[in-house]
């Protein structure tokens, strides 16, 4: 079964684009099949958006698992001072969110990655709409790795269904981190920060 974390090179390549209003900025991105919410911005990941707000110590931010790059680019576009990287496990994931970057004229520094296997540095802000369909075991490595790829006072930002083990997901990250919360609550979806300390 093929998901959409997974590189297909004998899928026939087809461009959509996908337009809607998040925070109240309008975006078109790019994307195609086969790439999570593919059809509209997926709801989960308009909540985390919406549900972050950045100071001006806030330098260096990654957007873990990107997709067609929808957190990453929005967070630039609102915050330009930061200075952002996308990665992803999916290359097709990458190749359109380097081309959203480009039709947004926004710098991001976007490559291939399997988890952190390719990234080094620490960051002070890290975004992860989880891949549910890897696997907790998978989704929790990247919450013990994401500890150590945090800047001292640096933060991790997820969003999770409740149905997905949200509340599961909260009890493990508060054994990794110093201080773990629910910043916001939406129609099922948790935003949930934890801080390094």
């Amino acid at each position: 079964m093929s998901h959409y974390f997974v590189y297909d090179p004998n899928k026939e390549r087809r461009n959509y684009l996908v337009s809607g209003i998040i925070d109240g900025v309008r975006y078109e991105l790019v994307t195609d099949e086969g790439i999570f919410s593919y059809k509209h911005f997926d709801y989960g990941t308009i909540t985390l958006i919406e549900a972050l707000e950045l100071d001006a110590e806030v330098k260096n931010v990654l957007d873990l698992g990107c997709g067609y790059g929808v957190i990453g680019l929005a967070l630039k576009s609102k915050y330009a001072f930061i200075e952002l990287t996308q990665t992803d496990i999916n290359l097709r994931a990458v190749e359109l969110t380097r081309e959203n970057a480009k039709r947004m004229s926004l710098e991001s520094t976007v490559f291939v990655s399997d988890g952190y296997q390719k990234i080094s540095g620490k960051f002070d802000l890290i975004t992860l709409n989880p891949p549910i369909k890897a696997g907790k075991e998978t989704i929790f490595n990247l919450y013990l790795e994401t500890f150590s790829h945090l800047t001292e006072k640096g933060s991790f930002y997820l969003v999770i269904k409740k149905k997905h083990g949200a509340l599961s997901h909260l009890k493990y990250l508060k054994t990794i981190y110093k201080k773990v919360m629910i910043v916001k609550r939406n129609k099922g979806y948790y935003v949930i920060k934890a801080e390094k300390q």
